[in-house]
């Protein structure tokens, strides 16, 4: 009886990667991470990356991938997740999902959604649209027409917003219908899961402290680092949240207090995204930590997860 995976996912410093470490050690779990950022090397306190000595605590699997300026999507990194978990499986260890990005976790546990392929024409129109209207252009044009999807995604993600839209024009569906619909079926990897939240002003306050004990570790050394080995402003990963905002400081266009708010305001819009993602996401047990004793955290959560995993073994004994 193979056991299934133990999901934690939250938003952005809601607190994942510290509470990841105290259960993966006492439920004998391995880390595999999925985030859309953490997979790439080099990038480390921008992301929030476990350090190394967590990483020395308890193993991490699919950190430090890619190189920055290597382009991945949902598709690539199920690809490379699914060999990963199968090996984990094979030698009889228990996987504890860590995931930030919504839609890479949704894709992971029910695959890829059948929806229309790229279509060339149309995507040639919605792309010349953004460039002359600007991305935020193609974000209203979602709300209109799927505002679920919208409220999911930041109004500059050109790519994700393309997709969105075609899916929803090419099926006369919107693109959250279809994402609902694929989630009703059974998810090629059983999973048992807890979703992580606060309340408002504890998210945002938490926010506001990590962003600057990341600056004051050394994030700007760090994308400067990356520049010197050649990686272009252009580069995708170089785009993300806080990257972006500190390139532009970085390049002249942006004052330091400016550059500070731009990324903490950003980042609490990622987070409302990311909660938005997970809400839509089926079978999650919600832990609000504001409400929390931290001291018992913890010992709550294996509580719940080892009855789940009890209840699975019953469950797979009665067939």
């Amino acid at each position: 009886m193979q056991e299934p995976l133990i999901l934690l996912v939250g938003p952005t410093a809601v607190g994942k990667t510290a509470l990841s470490l105290p259960l993966a050690e006492a439920l004998g779990a391995e880390i595999v991470s999925v985030d859309s950022r953490q997979i790439y090397q080099d990038m480390n306190i921008g992301t929030a990356k476990p350090s190394r000595a967590e990483q020395a605590q308890v193993r991490h699997h699919l950190l430090d991938v890619l190189r920055p300026d290597q382009a991945t999507n949902a598709a690539q990194f199920v690809m490379a997740a699914h060999p990963v978990l199968t090996a984990l499986q094979q030698r009889g260890k228990r996987i504890l999902v860590v995931a930030g990005s919504g839609l890479y976790a949704q894709a992971l546990l029910y695959g890829l959604m059948p929806v229309p392929a790229a279509y060339g024409p149309l995507r040639r129109v919605l792309y010349a649209y953004a460039a002359q209207h600007g991305t935020p252009a193609l974000h209203r044009r979602l709300q209109c027409v799927d505002p679920v999807t919208a409220a999911s995604y930041h109004p500059n993600d050109r790519l994700r917003l393309v997709r969105a839209l075609e899916v929803t024009y090419l099926t006369g569906e919107p693109f959250s219908v279809h994402c609902q619909r694929h989630q009703q079926h059974a998810p090629l990897w059983p999973y048992i899961g807890v979703a992580l939240t606060r309340e408002r002003a504890d998210l945002q306050g938490r926010i506001v402290a990590r962003t600057e004990a990341m600056l004051a570790a050394g994030w700007v050394a760090e994308i400067q680092g990356l520049l010197a080995q050649g990686y272009r402003r252009q580069s995708g990963a170089l785009q993300s949240l806080g990257y972006r905002e500190l390139l532009a400081y970085l390049a002249g266009e942006l004052a330091w207090p400016e550059t500070v708010c731009r990324i903490q305001h950003a980042t609490w819009q990622l987070a409302k995204r990311q909660l938005t993602w997970f809400r839509k996401m089926p079978a999650l047990h919600w832990v609000n930590l504001s409400t929390m004793d931290d001291h018992m955290v913890v010992p709550m959560l294996l509580q719940h997860l080892q009855a789940k995993l009890a209840e699975h073994r019953r469950s797979c004994a009665e067939r």
